[in-house]
């Protein structure tokens, strides 16, 4: 078996092996309330069944791009994205980010940050991971306070902004957030064109993890 192929195959397993609580969590709906409106239609099971889909795809993406993220960042990278998948997909369904959500998925992300800062010896990866937390934290603050975000999508900006200041800031945040606000951008028109109000609410969470994740690609084609 090529070692480059080693990567892509223990991430996706890892994602399959995941695959399971989360459709079984997903099935569930314990992150709603009883205003909440079921959009994707989870609780049949079938729209839950594609999100572990996702999560073990992005899991094996992780995997493949171990070979141009420095030392063990692909766990870094692998836990942000296998959680984001699960936060979009919460996001999309009910247009809120529940803490039982965020509050785990950012536990595990700062656990594999300290092993991966361990394992390396590089300490400042956490230093630059809490600067970086604070300033996208902050702005995503600024901007719940003078429009539409809400709580959650300022939590995940948090997060977000932990794994940008791992790899490298502030450079890594403007590219995140000139993409979250593309892909956002995007996203409204769209909405519009279907027919959607303009008051219409818009998960925001989406274009956060995805403008995270271009970032991250791109900074990884820099170190190519």
């Amino acid at each position: 078996m090529p070692t480059a192929l080693m990567p892509v195959l223990a991430g996706a397993l890892l994602g399959v092996l995941a695959a399971w609580p989360a459709w079984w969590w997903l099935r569930r709906g314990t992150y709603r309330r009883d205003d909440d409106r079921a959009l994707l239609g989870s609780r049949d099971g079938r729209a839950a069944a594609m999100a572990p889909l996702l999560l073990a795809s992005v899991c094996g993406i992780a995997g493949a791009t171990s070979g141009f993220v420095p030392g063990w960042g692909w766990l870094v990278v692998g836990a942000y994205l296998a959680g984001g998948v699960l936060v979009c997909w919460t996001d999309l369904d009910v247009h809120r980010i529940p803490d039982r959500v965020t509050v785990p998925w950012a536990l595990v992300v700062a656990l594999a940050s300290v092993v991966v800062a361990a394992l390396g010896g590089n300490g400042w990866l956490l230093s630059g991971g809490a600067l970086g937390a604070l300033a996208y934290g902050a702005l995503f603050l600024l901007l719940a306070v003078v429009g539409s975000l809400g709580l959650g999508d300022v939590k995940l900006a948090v997060v977000s902004g932990w794994v940008l200041g791992v790899f490298g800031w502030p450079w890594l945040l403007v590219t995140a957030l000139i993409a979250t606000l593309a892909t956002g951008a995007a996203v409204a028109v769209a909405l519009l064109l279907a027919g959607r109000s303009r008051t219409a609410h818009m998960p925001f969470g989406p274009p956060l993890v995805l403008g995270t994740a271009v970032a991250l690609l791109l900074d990884a084609a820099r170190l190519l």
